[in-house]
């Protein structure tokens, strides 16, 4: 059975947290042959620093619907994170101008 997650080594900073890894669930290639790992990575990149209000609170762990442009083009993350040091990625897609 193939992983439901790939996981990168990466610093970055969201929410005055400091996170060492990003876990990218695969969900999205099915929907959205478009993006890339490396293009989400890009858009987390994008994210070091910034802080944004949870989206929902369940079962310890925070969600969040984050809209942000790169290269011209809008994209929406839906992230998570609880009291581990990763950062995941639930599901990312462009947002149709």
């Amino acid at each position: 059975m193939p992983d439901l997650r790939r996981e990168y080594p990466y610093t970055l900073t969201f929410n005055r947290r400091r996170f060492t890894r990003v876990l990218i669930d695969r969900h999205y290639e099915e929907s959205h042959p478009d993006m890339s790992d490396q293009l989400i990575l890009e858009l987390i990149r994008a994210q070091d620093g910034k802080e944004q209000e949870p989206a929902a609170v369940r079962n310890g762990f925070l969600y969040f619907k984050i809209e942000d442009r790169w290269q011209g083009k809008r994209y929406r993350l839906s992230l998570t994170y609880c009291g581990e040091d990763f950062l995941g990625v639930i599901n990312a897609f462009r947002v149709k101008d």
